[in-house]
């Protein structure tokens, strides 16, 4: 089972495609919506990514030409028009490099170097401090917006779970306060088999003091917020409420997974609410999903998700060739799940991102590699990559 874990996490896969039907250099280069691609190494855990801007979704082809390098582990953090790199698990540098979109290009802006092996995985910000939860040290660091210079950090090592280190993952701020999904991993990419708990630390960030840890222990799911790549994986609705995937040992643990809330002006867990995503009814599924890897919230307790079916492995799993990923609609309020008609793609294609009114799910299937498109409006999903990617795709957002 570890080797299993271990193998999810650091996917072994080397890749490349066709660059046919290119897009021009004016399509790839402007625009303000960001795309990003990820190639990888036979390892699986280094290679390179990309980033560009495009002007609109249309069909087409992109390479990467003209894209600018960026972050392997986590795909690109979008805060109003600056764009963001942090280095997540991966060990390839300990750089913040930020940019900022000026008219419709991508200008480099700014740089700092983070502690060494930081594990850096999630960057929010409040006013004039940038908040960065570093999984490997068990801390999170504070810097000053406008210089990217270090205010100051929080220690975390006393709230560690089996060791000294409590896995800080992605982070919110909500009413000045900012709530950080602890994910309790020891001796590798998980917790232990016999503790199915979910802590979150909620820090005053006008102090910046640690407030406390709250845990629901009830739900028996584990991991809230997904470690690495999924910042939207804790959300503040319209109804300012906290939502939390939690994706409980990547479903190898026998944990539940699903979604635990903090609703608004509260700062505790909603005893009335769990949503079992591994127990509830899937219209047009074969099978629940292990765990859900992207979301992406659109309104009215309306989801995109994409989820991992861990019954879709083959023996001797295999990252590149199963395809055990599956698209979902969800809605957190009525507690339903709905797999949509899109072909199921491995690992390395996983995203979901709404734009407009279109929801973009970035898969690797057997019939295409890309930005398929289901249209919110209509129920419609596209037959192929509306799309097609050089690497998997990785993210698609428009910068407001």
């Amino acid at each position: 089972m570890k080797n299993f874990i271990l193998l999810l996490i650091a996917i072994t896969a080397l890749y490349s495609c066709s660059k046919d039907n290119d897009v021009a250099t004016s399509e790839t280069s402007k625009g303000n919506i960001l795309l990003s691609t990820r190639i990888a190494n036979s390892d699986g855990t280094s290679g390179s990514a990309y980033m560009q801007l495009i002007n609109k979704i249309t069909p087409r082809t992109i390479n990467n030409k003209r894209a600018l390098p960026t972050s392997y582990s986590v795909p690109p953090i979008i805060i109003g028009k600056e764009i963001y790199q942090i280095p997540g698990f991966s060990m390839q540098n300990d750089l913040i490099i930020r940019h900022k979109l000026d008219g419709n290009q991508l200008i480099e802006d700014m740089t700092t170097v983070l502690p060494a092996k930081s594990g850096a995985v999630s960057l929010v910000k409040h006013d004039n401090k940038i908040y960065i939860s570093m999984n490997y040290l068990g801390k999170i660091l504070i810097l000053d917006h406008s210089t990217l210079k270090k205010i100051g950090d929080i220690d975390l090592s006393i709230y560690g779970v089996g060791d000294q280190n409590p896995d800080p993952g992605i982070m919110v701020i909500r009413d000045g306060l900012l709530f950080v999904g602890l994910n309790q991993l020891v001796g590798g990419y998980t917790p232990t088999k016999e503790r199915a708990e979910s802590d979150v630390l909620i820090v005053d960030t006008k102090t910046d003091k640690i407030i406390k840890k709250i845990t629901n222990r009830t739900a028996q799911f584990s991991m809230p917020t997904k470690p690495e790549a999924d910042e939207k994986s804790i959300f503040i609705d319209e109804n300012n409420d906290i939502y939390i995937n939690c994706i409980s040992g990547f479903g190898g643990l026998g944990h539940k997974s699903g979604f635990l809330r903090i609703k608004s002006g509260e700062t505790e867990f909603d005893k009335n609410y769990t949503f079992d995503i591994t127990s509830t009814p899937v219209k047009n599924g074969k099978y629940n999903p292990s765990y859900l890897i992207h979301i992406d919230y659109f309104k009215d307790g309306e989801l995109y998700a994409t989820g991992n079916v861990n019954e879709y492995y083959s023996p001797t799993p295999s990252y590149t060739k199963d395809k055990t990923v599956v698209s979902y609609k969800i809605n957190l309020r009525n507690k339903t799940i709905e797999k949509l008609d899109l072909p199921r793609s491995n690992n390395y294609g996983a995203s979901v991102n709404i734009v407009d009114h279109q929801v973009l799910f970035g898969l690797s299937t057997e019939t295409g590699n890309g930005f398929y498109s289901y249209d919110i409006k209509i129920g419609k999903v596209s037959d192929s990559p509306i799309i097609n990617t050089e690497g998997y795709p990785e993210a698609i957002s428009r910068i407001q």
